[in-house]
């Protein structure tokens, strides 16, 4: 009887340890300790300079890469000793030159005086093409605690049909005084807004 008892009272301890442990890993489904990721999006230049309805409308083709490292949808930090890193749970909406070349097309198109043509449909009808290279495209940490700078680079080329061609070389510096995600985005906006800014003023 005793040991009848006893059988009875571990199989009834090795049950509830069972149920127990089952419960556990069913919570494990819908539970994580990783941090939620959040996506970050840039928008185009909203201050675009309209072009009268007289002035003939230039379509052109845009095309951007990035030099290694860069293509990427983390949001990069650069060390003073050149370590590329990334900003955890924090990502762009689209790898680094696709989201720039949208991001560049929607602003010559919205200025006015650009009709842009995806380069995915063969081209050779385009007045002009516009070949940008992303040299930099991060925030530059220094000293370790010190405060991010974001920094931003393009090179690259405008050349047309009618034989004008020019050199592009367009950048920014932002200071960010806050370790706050937020606030290293809205520097990159203003950064890119810069540099398109200064796109729009070196194409003519």
């Amino acid at each position: 009887m005793k040991i009848s008892r006893r059988l009875r009272s571990i199989s009834l301890l090795l049950a509830l340890l069972l149920m127990a442990l089952l419960l556990t890993t069913c919570g494990g489904l819908t539970r994580s300790d990783k941090p939620v990721t959040h996506t970050w999006m840039l928008m185009p230049l909203e201050h675009s300079v309209q072009g009268s309805s007289s002035e003939p409308v230039t379509s052109v083709v845009v095309s951007v890469v990035v030099v290694p490292g860069l293509d990427t949808d983390r949001i990069l930090t650069l060390s003073e000793d050149a370590e590329l890193n990334y900003f955890a749970a924090a990502r762009w909406a689209d790898h680094i030159p696709e989201m720039l070349e949208s991001l560049t097309g929607r602003t010559l198109q919205a200025s006015g005086n650009f009709d842009v043509i995806s380069n995915h449909v063969g081209g050779g009808h385009e007045d002009c093409d516009l070949r940008l290279e992303v040299q930099e495209f991060f925030a530059f940490s220094g000293a370790p605690g010190s405060a991010y700078e974001v920094r931003i680079v393009f090179g690259g080329q405008y050349s047309c049909r009618s034989g004008k061609s020019k050199p592009i070389h367009v950048q920014a510096s932002i200071p960010v005084y806050e370790d706050k995600m937020s606030i290293i985005v809205a520097a990159f906006q203003k950064g890119t807004d810069e540099v398109m800014t200064d796109l729009l003023a070196n194409i003519p």
